[in-house]
């Protein structure tokens, strides 16, 4: 028979308990082997009780059959406790003598009556008990049995991976997406131990039907979810079933019992993040003395060796000694004439602290049994007379007791200073316990009682009849309407009512809502009505999830610079990031964020790994905003754990199947997941494109948007060889779901009116193409250009639009477009198209109503152009990445970006600038020059030996063999991003003042900082009068003037110089 690793055994048979072989002892479920089959077992004693078993600790047992030609094994397996009563620590019979293998789902056992199931009248009830999984496994004659129980170990794995099962055709077993998530941080708040909040590891966090601290252990009628906390204090409680319930708690090393202070209502889909709970255990002043260890148990103090008449042989030398049989009969052999009396200051309670306190037999009458007290002498240098002391007593279980406790005196009749009452019916000293229920008693001790020096406590226990006695969030930052920059009032989105919108065998949707009010603005709450959503539809194997954003016109006047969803993930789980086919890596914890691990750099954001947990990561940066992805790669990125021999690896992914509710069009960079674990889903930032970016809604204005649905997907490899590379088959699987997420937009499920189906949209197709009469007579096919409907506005307005939707497509290699499911509204037509400078944007406010289907026929784009081409540098794509990116500084690495084609992302780059032009600046030399190798990816400040920061100038050397007298060279400066800049142009006289050409102050986009490669596009179209120019060597002097830090400065797109335009086209 096999319990647990360390309880396995050959067993007796039940023919041996009969009469003749077995003899009956004092509980009646004991017998003692005295003619045994098998002679090895005789003297042996065997109960059944002595094989129970912890619920948290009941996943697997069973039987081996030896018989040739093969062994066989016989295994329960429990994937899950949330069907039995009485929380993880309730023990439960396993296996014994029969062979008997039982799995029990609800019982008394050492509970006694507090866990009999009781029912009102016109009470329903309905419980699903299991699926429990009956496993068979078979070796061949000859290989070791042990084999049997490693391989049910295995297959337990796999059951409780598994769970909750899919298959089971009752609808009242709920599968995985009918269920919730609810996760925390734990932490403790002893202020005579330490004034921090300490986060606690390895208590125990669950749920259990709402009632009052510690009640769960008495709850047998609903389910329960339990999980530990981890090193920093963080729980996650998965697959919870719909209900209301209380969130409970219990802390090895702490006296009593949390529970927070709300019902916690769980819906499908739920996934409730309660954030930092702090338990305060009982405590009003500090510890004069203590004796055992706070943990629910008695198991630390003094186990006796059983009287060798009556031993199990698996328990002689056994952790779980406290299950032999007869050991309360031991107490009087070691107290034949006096109780137990423990001295504080020289007393080892290891030793000197019997693990039960029972009565004694009295010798002479049979049946008969006398009380017991025992005495806790300690000494006390001074006492507060007028002050009032604590005695805390925890009890890890009771029988038929009662605990009466009495200060310095004794006597008979000195009354009890405290009586507990009748308490307990949970027989566990018969049945080998070594606990019960959690008892807590905190008893008030006037000064006036104690005396300075020596004091006695007389802890007495009367009753004397038997042997026997005796634990998904949205946020928003917006500011008032005045208010300058892109920060501002942090608020976390809670529901202040909640509601099932469907619920149905196909769908579950609910709603959580909070509503505005006037005084809302005092409490820093903004001036929205805000609907969450959260969806869980048949055969989609995820959570949607979406929000309904909503201003009033008659509402205040206020800005949004962001909008999000966070996903916070098990630091302890989730190690592994994936954001794209090459941009997926190993992580290090947040821990390695904090001094002394990490050291902070500039941005803030920016630190230094010096001493990561995982050396792995010493010397490298960890940055969020290396994450960072435009919108229209941003489909799926998320995070895998590890595997081990427990567990497989599991990925957790954010889908964004549609970019049309994000915020700037399909260029606009979004953070995406990063060191955490966290994943995001950015709706609204002004991240790479600052206060331009801001939503700002005006008084009078009304304003709605639907945010998502986005899909959080899971999945996992249950199976799988020791060489397969799980995380590339996960993320494969997370891109084939994200494509199928897409496939299927617009969704038909969400219940809101506010979101669209797709008979409610309309389509926009046609064909692009360009005249630039300087490279083709003919019309040119737009190859992968970008088309898309936003807002009415001017060219390029998409940019920095953020109040409405927009929608995009590509162009094919013949120039057609479609742009499918637009929302009905009013929108201008945009483009851009690599290869060519500016923005198209056409003339006509197209509306689209339901339905529309709206051919806009050949449209054609004409770049900016008034002659020939003289020279250029770059390439018009809106990004610096062709342009030289330095190899980084050594000591600021991240190495998934070593030889990478986002090699831009490493951090300090914009200081390796000073080190390639130490003296002087950049000089570019028109036939001469490669700008892959000799024109830096941004021009920014340079560092002085003083600290202080200068402005820099390029320059751009160019030969002229004719120069067209009385003629207008065009100049085009196609900016890729700017932050707090302002680029000055002049030409052959670097001292010209004022510069011919000035852009003013521009960007605030810190694009630099933030280890992008573009920010808002610019393009500026600048007049060189042919006067300022000479046959043969020119220069255009570039200055970059602002130079306040680092971080100011400005990257190119593309930059062109075209002759002046001719009267006549020639050859």
């Amino acid at each position: 028979m096999v319990v647990e690793e360390d309880r396995q055994r050959f067993m007796p048979l039940p023919d041996d308990r009969e009469e003749g072989r077995g003899q009956v002892l004092a509980y009646p479920e004991a017998v003692l082997l005295i003619n045994p089959i098998e002679p090895q077992f005789k003297g042996e004693v065997d109960d059944k009780y002595q094989y129970s078993i912890e619920s948290r600790k009941n996943q697997v047992h069973g039987w081996i059959s030896m018989d040739p030609p093969q062994s066989t094994g016989f295994w329960i397996i429990t994937p899950s406790n949330e069907f039995r009563s009485g929380g993880p620590l309730k023990q439960y019979l396993a296996s014994h003598v029969g062979p008997t293998a039982l799995s029990v789902f609800h019982s008394t056992h050492y509970s006694g009556v507090d866990l009999i199931m009781r029912f009102g009248p016109n009470e329903s009830w309905k419980k699903v008990y299991g699926p429990i999984f009956i496993y068979l496994n078979s070796l061949s004659n000859g290989e070791s049995p042990t084999k049997l129980w490693d391989d049910a170990r295995q297959q337990t794995v796999n059951e409780i991976e598994s769970w909750p099962y899919r298959f089971p055709a009752s609808k009242d077993f709920l599968k995985a997406e009918e269920r919730g998530k609810l996760e925390g941080r734990l932490l403790v708040h002893d202020r005579y131990i330490s004034d921090a909040f300490i986060p606690v590891s390895s208590a125990y966090v669950g749920l259990a039907s709402p009632g009052e601290p510690g009640s769960w252990q008495r709850e047998s009628k609903g389910y329960q979810f339990w999980t530990i906390t981890d090193d920093k204090g963080y729980f996650s409680i998965n697959n919870i079933l719909p209900g209301n319930y209380s969130l409970y708690s219990w802390v090895k090393g702490y006296i009593g019992d949390y529970k927070y202070d709300k019902v916690i209502n769980i819906t499908s889909g739920s996934e409730v993040n309660v954030g930092e709970v702090v338990y305060e255990p009982p405590r009003e002043g500090s510890t004069l003395w203590e004796i055992g260890i706070p943990d629910r148990s008695a198991a630390e103090f003094y186990v006796p060796d059983p009287n060798h008449k009556y031993i199990n042989r698996l328990y002689l030398n056994h952790t779980d000694r406290y299950r032999q049989y007869g050991l309360w009969e031991r107490y009087a052999d070691l107290y034949p004439k006096e109780d137990l009396v423990y001295n504080v200051s020289t007393s080892d309670y290891t030793k000197d602290w019997f693990f039960a306190q029972v009565n004694r037999k009295e010798e002479e009458i049979n049946n008969t049994y006398e009380a017991t007290t025992w005495q806790i002498n300690f000494n006390l240098e001074n006492v507060i007379a007028n002050g009032t002391y604590k005695l805390r007593v925890a009890l890890a279980s009771a029988h038929f007791a009662e605990l009466q406790i009495r200060v310095n005196n004794n006597s008979e009749g000195n009354p009890a200073l405290f009586r507990s009452g009748v308490i307990g019916s949970e027989n566990t000293i018969a049945r080998h316990g070594i606990h019960g229920f959690y008892w807590l008693f905190n008893v008030d001790i006037e000064g006036t009682l104690l005396g300075q020096g020596n004091n006695s406590l007389f802890l007495s226990q009367p009753n004397n009849t038997s042997p026997f006695q005796g634990i998904l969030y949205w946020d928003i930052v917006w500011n008032e309407a005045d208010s300058t920059g892109t920060t501002g009032i942090y608020q976390r989105v809670v529901g202040t009512s909640y509601k099932v919108i469907v619920q149905n065998d196909e769908q579950l949707e609910i709603s959580f809502t909070t509503t505005w009010n006037p005084s809302s603005m005092e409490e820093k709450q903004s001036p929205l009505n805000i609907d969450i959503r959260y969806v869980m539809v048949r055969n989609s194997i995820g959570l949607y999830c979406y929000g309904i954003f909503e201003h009033r016109k008659e509402w205040p006047a206020f800005n949004i610079p962001q909008i999000r969803m966070v996903f916070k993930l098990r630091k302890d789980k989730f190690d592994y990031m994936a954001i794209g086919d090459n941009k997926q890596r190993l992580m290090p914890v947040p821990d390695d964020r904090l001094p002394p691990r990490g050291k902070t750099l500039s941005p803030p954001e920016a630190v230094l790994l010096l001493d990561p947990i995982e050396p792995r990561f010493k010397g490298e940066v960890d940055d969020k905003y290396q994450y960072s992805s435009d919108n229209k790669d941003i489909k799926v990125h998320g995070w895998i754990t590890s595997k081990s021999e427990t567990n497989p690896a599991m990925g957790f992914w954010i889908i964004i199947p549609s970019n049309e509710f994000q915020s700037g069009g399909p260029l606009k960079q979004n953070l995406t997941s990063h060191v955490g674990p966290i994943s995001l889903a950015m709706f609204q930032s002004s991240h790479y494109a600052g206060e331009d970016l801001v939503v700002r809604v005006q008084r009078n204005e009304s304003w709605k948007k639907v945010f998502g649905p986005i899909f959080v997907y899971l999945n996992t490899i249950t199976t799988s060889s020791e060489n397969q590379q799980v995380q590339p088959w996960l993320w494969k699987d997370a891109k084939d779901q994200m494509r199928k997420q897409v496939q299927r937009w617009p969704y038909d499920f969400p219940a809101s009116g506010d979101f669209h189906k797709s008979h409610q949209r309309g389509t926009v197709y046609g064909t692009l193409k360009v005249q630039d009469r300087f490279i083709s007579d003919e019309k040119i096919l737009a190859k992968g250009a970008y088309v898309g409907l936003a807002p009415p506005g001017a060219a390029g307005s998409w940019q920095t639009e953020c109040k409405g939707y927009q929608f995009w497509s590509q162009t094919n290699k013949r120039g057609f477009f479609s742009i499918n499911n637009v929302l009905s509204g009013s929108y201008n037509l945009f483009a851009w198209v690599p290869g060519f400078i500016g923005d198209y944007c056409n003339n006509v406010v197209l509306t689209i109503n339901p339905g529309s289907k709206i051919n806009v026929g050949e449209i054609v784009y004409k770049p900016p152009r008034d002659g020939p081409t003289l020279w250029e540098i770059g390439i018009p794509d809106r990004s610096a990445s062709e342009f030289y990116v330095p190899d980084p500084n050594p000591n600021y690495v991240n190495k998934l970006y070593l030889n990478h084609p986002e090699r831009f992302r490493q951090h300090g780059l914009w200081e390796r600038y000073a080190d390639l032009y130490p003296n002087e600046d950049l000089i570019y030399t028109v036939g001469h020059s490669d700008y892959r190798k000799h024109w830096f990816f941004a021009h920014v400040t340079r560092k002085k030996d003083d600290g202080s920061y200068h402005g820099t100038t390029w320059q751009i050397k160019f030969k002229l063999y004719n120069v067209q007298r009385n003629g207008t060279y065009k100049l085009r400066l196609a900016l890729a991003t700017a932050n707090f800049s302002e680029l000055q142009v002049r030409v052959n006289n670097p001292k010209e003042d004022p510069p011919m050409f000035t852009s003013g102050a521009i960007g605030k986009e810190n694009t630099i900082a933030r280890h992008g490669i573009h920010g808002l596009y610019r393009l500026y179209n600048i007049d060189v009068s042919s006067h300022l120019l000479v046959k043969d060597e020119n220069i255009i002097f570039l200055t970059q003037t602002m130079a306040n830090g680092p971080f100011e400065g400005i990257m190119y797109d593309y930059i062109r110089l075209e002759a002046p335009p001719p009267h006549k086209r020639q050859d």
